[in-house]
């Protein structure tokens, strides 16, 4: 029988407890509006732990901090998919990385995702006790109270760094008097100048604390401290941008349910433009595109238009081809519906065109 509750009326940290006291194998989730991250526990000891943030997943990891090229991760996906066998024990298999290594990672995921939750005020929990342990392959082996005591030690700290920076897309700029900050100690677990070059390399907060193996407490740590020693500026013009693919689709989707379609669909694009490959970002895209052209559909089609031209496009209005081809065959004379339908492009994409010429001014509809 499953458990769910709010995190405001029993924190993270009590369901952990609650978990070890009773020695549970099951799946324990946590979400926070589009964010859920989930820790595998057996016997009471974590093993594995996911994210629904693209930059805190095992694969995103491996390849950004240089263990795996995205060629091999894609083979070792393949090769998931068509055998069953868990991606760490196809990695390990393949050669790829040790077991030694692996677990590490692994160690390291189940940590950040335990500190992370850990100071979540609000969202949700759910456990799922489960008669016999999940297959995952080459796992770790945690007690969650190790994991909570990390937690606690870090806490305080972690929500002023989270506070100052807001979330994983913060990113920073370089002030010209600054130069980079001196190496740490031997056995660091972070390159403090290699962390201060990508964060002047326009890199988000997320996407070093990847490449440092998903160090994300000490990577972002860093940046703080960075920032309070002039070395880096927090460019707050940023604020509102996501990191990655799988956040903007889940904040399209928001704004569908909120029936924003036009935002919808803007967001879903990007997300398209930074992930075509993610099966989850298509089909948000796709549900994004059907109801906004839904929604054009029935505003331009209602009734008989024939388009005119007003000026002709200019550089700055930055108008892709498909619209300038559309612009070009507006003459005053056809119809808006045959304009459409004999255009070389999706009939989808032909009405979306339109109604972008028309909010920038080239044609009038009619």
């Amino acid at each position: 029988m499953s458990v769910r509750g709010a995190i405001s009326t029993m924190p993270a940290e009590d369901v952990l407890e609650w978990v070890a006291s009773r020695r549970l194998t099951a799946p324990v989730t946590f979400q926070r509006d589009e964010v859920q991250r989930s820790l595998v526990v057996e016997d009471g000891a974590i093993v594995w732990a996911s994210s629904s943030i693209r930059n805190e997943q095992l694969g995103a990891i491996l390849v950004k901090s240089g263990r795996v090229t995205e060629r091999a991760l894609a083979d070792a996906l393949e090769t998931r998919a068509e055998t069953g066998v868990p991606l760490g024990k196809v990695l390990v298999m393949s050669g790829l990385i040790s077991e030694v290594e692996l677990v590490e990672i692994l160690a390291t995921k189940i940590r950040e995702t335990v500190t992370e939750v850990q100071i979540w005020t609000d969202g949700t929990f759910e456990v799922v006790p489960r008669p016999q342990p999940p297959a995952t392959g080459v796992s770790a082996q945690l007690p969650i109270e190790i994991c909570l005591t990390v937690a606690r030690r870090r806490a305080t700290r972690m929500a002023e760094i989270m506070a100052l920076l807001g979330d994983d897309s913060a990113m920073f700029y370089i002030p010209p008097t600054a130069s980079a900050p001196a190496p740490g100690p031997a056995g660091a677990a972070l390159d403090l100048p290699k962390v201060w070059m990508m964060a002047g390399d326009r890199y988000t907060a997320g996407d070093i604390a990847t490449a440092f193996s998903g160090e994300r407490f000490a990577t972002f740590d860093a940046l703080t401290r960075m920032i309070a020693d002039g070395l880096l500026v927090l460019d707050r013009r940023q604020s509102e941008r996501t990191n990655s693919a799988v956040e903007l689709a889940a904040g399209a989707r928001g704004r569908l349910r909120a029936g924003d379609r036009a935002g919808a669909l803007a967001m879903a694009t990007k997300a398209l433009e930074q992930d075509p490959s993610d099966a989850e970002v298509r089909r948000t895209f796709t549900q994004a595109e059907r109801a906004r052209v839904a929604e054009v559909a029935r505003g331009l089609l209602a009734r008989h238009r024939v388009p005119k031209k007003l000026r002709e496009p200019t550089p700055e209005l930055k108008l892709t081809e498909s619209e300038l081809e559309l612009a070009r065959r507006v003459d005053g004379r056809w119809d808006l519906l045959s304009l459409v339908r004999s255009s070389t492009l999706r009939e989808a994409e032909a009405l979306l065109a339109f109604t972008r010429l028309a909010e920038v001014g080239v044609v009038e509809l009619g």
